[in-house]
């Protein structure tokens, strides 16, 4: 007796030179990707919207598949929906007919809106001898919601088994179970078009354009009662050859309704579709001789193909020469060959998982004649293919796509896991644009190039070495960046420089610090502050009234370090000004003189001033200067303590970041003193006492220790100046980092420690190296061309851009709180110094804002979902203070956090886009 039609092809058992044998079943053991034939049934009828799905079995079929394809739906979202039985051991043992029949009354009543169901038979059940056709019947007699069961077991045969007996129970069950409300003058079918990532929806204004009614789509964004009068149409447009191929065949003997083989990916190929179906339609409806529909056709492929070549041109220019390996399965094989080729790619080899005869002629005929075709489609086949060829790019889909990406080589999913439609010219265009940003991301000579450890090192190390020379001795004046022209300033995104300053200083343990100024200015810093790490801030003022402001404020001052002293005791007190007293020219200095000389019994507690007037910078400029004051006033000259380093962290740096840059200085074998250190003192702990002054940070006795220290390394442009005058005063070597978010920069950052320690770079570095590269292949998709605006500090806006600008990003603009060295050499064309009302214009089109809370009015403005906050304050947010963004582990959390944020804004612009 003949198998029935839809287990074999006529091409299964050949042996054409050169063509592998396409039916060829999977051995135990040999590691393929194939997948069962339930899930081959699930591929087709699952997209069908408006039905329930019910999976009748154990937890691991429904459990394992639910909503994991990419098919779209413009309407109903019940086929996202997973439904099971959720069969357990007495169920097993017992039978689980009952629990079936129960199930369908139970959904069918809780979900009226179903038009229909779909019940799935699965290994366990086939063994047990559920009988699901006799439950279904059964089921069918108390509700009028119609009942399909789908009895495909996954092991009676592979995917493609699981399709074509799909295609069997829709032309059996529903195909011809109803009659079209409307039927228009050129209705088709189309057959294996899933909708994925919304391809259909790239094909359906062609025809709509040319008058062309899709009657029933198998089963993208199909609707079960559109399947049911399927039988109606002209003609069959069959998208993926080898799935449906049966339904076609049946179709045409019942109905006498022809069919089609097309594809719509790539430019040629849709001309070609549409072209012969345009013919078929012709003959259908009035003879060949009318040629309406051709006539429509070639209309329409005149304007979509000059706009379609206008806008694939620059990508075309950039994908020119690129080599690629191919592996899908059926139509696609060659249809993709096609597409690639008319971008300038050429194929090293293309797989033919679940290709036919005709297919493997198809491909071998647009290949170039060295091609390989893939047979081995286990992975150590498919590795051992990339290793002989060295593809520029792999296109292929999901299963294959993290192992091409662990290879550090490109990767465009072109199957079910897709994010982007790739049918009709539209998607044409997308497909480029994709291969594009794949291709040409800035990461992948980073990532293909020698890790620090094999690199020659010398070069990394004289860069970092060169840093604070080079940094300082930039022109300013000669800067492009723009400076704010605006009467008033909107949404400031400055702080105040005392409050940099007051940041530095609690990086000192048992520091209080002391604001020279009236005392509203001591008390929004602490507001300030205090929002930002959920922290009491150590910070005094000395409450400068009217009379002082008139008189001066040199007893307020002298008083104020006196109070503080006598009555909390601190090691060390910071004293920033403010505006009000640098207006009045209080001197400072001569009053902090002078208090010593009054008080010599508080000679043993350091008094560190730092000028901060408001009018000078922002809160970037304050913390150098504290820094600057604490390392001039301090630190003592002696012999060089061997492998003593000192860290400088930018005010940029989480308490996080800083105990991170901490530990891997340690890792080398040095020892840190880290200046200031707010990693132990902001970093959200509780004390067994609670203490009025700062707690946690370094001790002044060990700061005292950073002038005999082998080399001093700093993290952020702006403590440039504090490193050089280590260097000047004490002849300390300085390394310096704009910033240590990246994989470039931590590689220096690691060679330089390399160099200082004698050591070689730790394995749990290495190790963190490569967590980070496999996160950057994995999430550079969503970084691609991705536009952004931001709005930091200017160490920190530095750093940020240029970690986006690597991953791929367009940075649209580059707002600092204030102008500063370093701003001319970022990668964007639009960077200036404003506020954030500036951002409000500047952001206009872009995907992300990357600010602080501050920046929400501006997102909001904007209608932007993806809003990164960083920077001081971030107060609408819990655990500010513990991000760590910085060296390979920080980079890889930015990396995921940044690349989550675009993800779940393009989910919900998806949702807004088909609601």
């Amino acid at each position: 007796m003949a198998k029935p039609d839809y287990y074999d092809t006529e091409d299964c058992a050949t042996h054409e030179k050169g063509a592998p044998k396409f039916c060829k079943k999977s051995e135990p053991g040999e590691g393929t990707e194939r997948s069962c034939a339930y899930d081959g049934a699930r591929v087709v009828l699952m997209p069908v919207t408006d039905a329930i799905h019910l999976v009748h079995g154990p937890i691991a079929c429904a459990g394992n598949s639910w909503d994991n394809r990419g098919a779209r739906s413009s309407d109903s979202q019940l086929y996202r929906r997973g439904f099971t039985t959720e069969m357990l051991q007495n169920d097993v043992i017992f039978g689980g007919e009952k629990k079936l029949y129960r199930a369908i009354l139970d959904l069918a009543a809780r979900y009226p809106e179903a038009k229909g169901m779909f019940v799935y038979a699965t290994c366990v059940t086939a063994m047990t001898g559920d009988d699901l056709e006799a439950v279904c019947s059964a089921a069918q007699k108390k509700i009028a919601l119609p009942i399909v069961p789908v009895n495909t077991p996954g092991f009676i045969g592979d995917k493609n088994i699981g399709n074509r007996l799909a295609g069997e129970i829709l032309f059996k069950q529903v195909i011809g179970t109803a009659e079209p409300p409307l039927l228009g003058e050129y209705p088709i079918n189309l057959i294996g078009e899933y909708n994925i990532a919304g391809d259909l929806w790239g094909m359906q204004p062609l025809f709509d354009r040319l008058g062309i009614q899709i009657l029933s789509c198998f089963s993208g964004d199909a609707k079960f009662e559109e399947l049911r009068y399927a039988h109606r149409a002209k003609l069959n447009i069959i998208i993926c050859s080898k799935s449906l191929t049966n339904l076609a065949k049946k179709m045409q003997k019942t109905y006498g309704m022809p069919y089609l083989e097309e594809s719509f990916y790539g430019m040629t190929d849709t001309a070609k579709a549409l072209r012969n179906i345009a013919r078929e339609l012709d003959d259908a409806v009035g003879g060949l001789e009318k040629r309406i529909m051709q006539d429509r056709v070639e209309q329409v492929l005149e304007e979509e193909e000059s706009r379609c070549q206008e806008l694939i041109a620059p990508c075309r220019a950039r994908l020119e020469g690129k080599r690629a390996v191919l592996f899908t399965g059926g139509v696609k094989t060659w249809s993709m060959v096609n597409a690639l080729r008319e971008l300038g790619i050429e194929i090293l080899a293309a797989g033919t998982q679940n290709s036919t005869l005709e297919d493997f002629y198809r491909m071998k005929a647009l290949m170039h004649k060295d091609a390989r075709i893939i047979e081995d489609t286990s992975t150590a086949g498919l590795l051992g293919v990339m290793k002989e060829k060295m593809p520029d790019l792999i296109v292929a889909g999901g299963k294959t796509k993290f192992l091409a990406l662990k290879t550090k080589t490109p990767f465009l999913d072109i199957n079910h896991g897709r994010s982007h439609p790739y049918a009709g010219y539209a998607g044409m265009v997308t497909f480029a644009r994709q291969l594009d940003l794949t291709v040409n991301n800035p990461i992948w000579p980073l990532l293909n190039g020698p890790p620090p450890w094999e690199a020659e090192s010398a070069a990394l190390v004289a860069a970092a070495r060169s840093h604070a020379a080079d940094y300082l001795a930039e022109d300013l004046a000669a800067s492009r960046v723009a400076v704010p022209t605006k009467a008033a300033t909107v949404n400031p995104q400055k702080n105040s420089p005392a409050l940099g300053a007051t940041l530095a200083y609690l990086g000192i343990d048992q520091m209080l610090g002391l604001l020279h100024g009236a005392q509203g200015c001591s008390t929004f810093i602490r507001l300030q502050l205090s929002r930002h790490f959920k922290e009491s801030i150590a910070l005094n003022a000395t409450a400068m009234s009217e009379d002082s402001a008139i008189f001066g404020g040199w007893e307020n001052l002298k008083q104020g370090i006196t109070r503080v002293i006598e009555k909390f005791h601190p090691a060390l007190v910071g004293v920033m000004t403010s505006g009000l007293t640098e207006t009045m020219g209080d001197d400072v200095r001569s009053a902090i003189h002078q208090f010593r000389a009054e008080h010599p019994e508080h000679d043993g507690v350091p008094v560190v001033w730092a000028s901060t007037p408001d009018y000078c910078g922002s809160l970037q400029e304050g913390y150098a200067a504290a820094v600057e004051a604490i390392l001039s006033s301090i630190p003592e000259a002696g012999e060089t303590i061997p492998g003593q380093v000192n860290l400088l962290p930018g005010a940029q740096l989480t308490p996080a970041d800083v105990e991170e840059l901490k530990e891997i200085i340690e890792s080398f074998g040095l020892s840190v003193l880290c200046i200031p250190d707010i990693a132990n003192a902001l970093d959200g702990h509780i004390d067994e006492e609670v203490s009025p002054l700062s707690t946690g940070g370094i001790s002044v006795e060990k700061i005292r220790l950073a002038g005999r220290s082998s080399a001093t390394l700093y993290a952020g442009d702006s403590l440039a100046k504090a490193a050089a005058g280590m260097e000047e005063q004490f002849g300390i070597p300085a390394y310096g980092f704009t910033s240590l978010s990246g994989m470039a920069e931590t590689d220096r950052f690691m060679a330089v420690l390399a160099a200082i320690s004698g050591r070689p770079i730790p394995e749990k570095h290495r190790r963190w190296r490569s967590r980070l590269a496999d996160a950057m292949v994995d999430s550079h998709y969503q970084f691609g061309n991705r536009k952004v605006a931001l709005a930091l500090e200017a160490d920190h806006l530095k750093g940020m851009t240029r970690f986006l600008a690597g991953m791929g990003c367009a940075i649209q603009a580059a707002v600092a709180a204030t102008r500063t060295r370093g701003l001319d050499s970022l990668p964007c064309d639009n960077v200036f110094a404003g506020d954030l009302e500036d951002l409000e214009t500047a952001g206009t089109g872009a995907e992300l804002l990357v600010a602080n809370s501050n920046g929400r009015q501006a997102a909001a403005t904007l209608k932007i979902g993806a809003h990164l906050r960083t920077g001081l304050p971030v107060f609408d947010r819990l655990g500010a203070h513990q991000k760590l963004w910085v060296g390979y582990r920080g980079t890889m959390n930015l990396v995921f956090e940044v690349a989550n944020l675009f993800q779940a804004n393009a989910n919900e612009a998806q949702k807004l886009a088909h609601n």
